[in-house]
């Protein structure tokens, strides 16, 4: 697959439609640097080490354009919103840099030869929380709150299985492309679709105060970040993980009666006992981390 960045000249290309005149670059920009930093965040707090993540190119077409030299097969991760705007978003990744991201945030060793379900899964945790960090640099910049739905990544193997957003000829979007490096030599390019409601939206907004005046944390106090709860851990060998079948018992390091974690971004901040409310499961609270020490699990 040829890079993306090397078929785009850094900047935007020449405005294909009257249209796109009334939407401000620059807050197209801010936005497409918003996301990438969000990408970079993610990657490094997944990877465990540092990975970069700039806009090599912004494009003011229809997706069906460029998209269209990039050979298939493609994966497409879909990001539809769930409060304050109505579209979605699209993530395409073509198949090399879908299995550089895939496996390398699904924790595998070596090199990949083939694009397994772990890695789609491991791409669409990975959007979650890339869209659910940019939901609030979306929110300042249209002034009012928006929240996104779960991501939807599949692999397509023909046109025939494109979104119809990135199918139309007449679709009017953004396309904001993304090259992801680390010093350990790991690559991947991504292409993301801004589409036509949000660039009217942030054509008519007005500019939202800095952040420092609404005191920083506000922008994304209504970030959604994942909870889970943790029984506890078993180590286990191959064969005998092979070996399972319905009715085994999985001996786990914690004895009854012990407290759980409770897990945020995968960070533990609190510790509780499980309780039963109304046939729903939950946890009471028995001890939590300091708020400064709560903030850092955003990171």
């Amino acid at each position: 697959m040829t890079p993306l960045s090397d078929q785009v000249t850094p900047g935007f290309s020449p405005h294909r439609r009257p249209v796109a005149d009334a939407v401000p670059p620059e807050r197209v920009a801010g936005l497409a640097r918003r996301f990438a930093e969000a990408m970079a965040t993610v990657c490094t707090s997944r990877l465990g080490r540092p990975v970069s993540a700039v806009v090599s190119g912004i494009e003011d077409t229809t997706p069906a354009d460029p998209l269209s030299r990039e050979p298939m097969p493609w994966v497409v991760g879909a990001v539809g919103y769930a409060r304050g705007l109505a579209g979605t978003h699209h993530v395409v990744l073509g198949r090399a840099s879908a299995l550089a991201l895939g496996h390398a945030l699904a924790g595998g060793g070596g090199e990949a030869l083939e694009l397994r379900p772990a890695h789609l899964d491991a791409i669409r945790e990975a959007l979650d929380q890339v869209f659910g960090i940019a939901a609030a640099s979306v929110g300042s910049a249209i002034g009012r709150s928006v929240g996104f739905g779960p991501a939807a990544v599949r692999a397509i193997e023909a046109p025939a299985g494109l979104p119809p957003e990135l199918a139309a000829p007449l679709e009017r979007s953004w396309l904001v492309r993304v090259a992801l490096g680390g010093a350990d030599e790991f690559r991947a390019e991504l292409a993301l679709t801004l589409g036509g409601e949000l660039a009217g939206e942030i054509a008519t907004a007005e500019p939202v105060a800095a952040a420092g005046s609404r005191g920083g944390i506000d922008l994304i106090l209504d970030v959604t970040l994942p909870v889970a709860v943790e029984l506890g851990r078993a180590r286990m060998q191959i064969q005998d993980i092979l070996k399972l079948a319905p009715g085994a018992i999985v001996e786990l390091d914690k004895a009854a009666g012990d407290s759980v974690d409770i897990l945020i971004n995968d960070r533990p901040i609190a510790k509780g006992e499980v309780v039963v409310i109304d046939e729903h499961f939950g946890v009471r609270l028995t001890s939590i981390v300091t708020a400064t020490e709560r903030i850092r699990t955003l990171r």
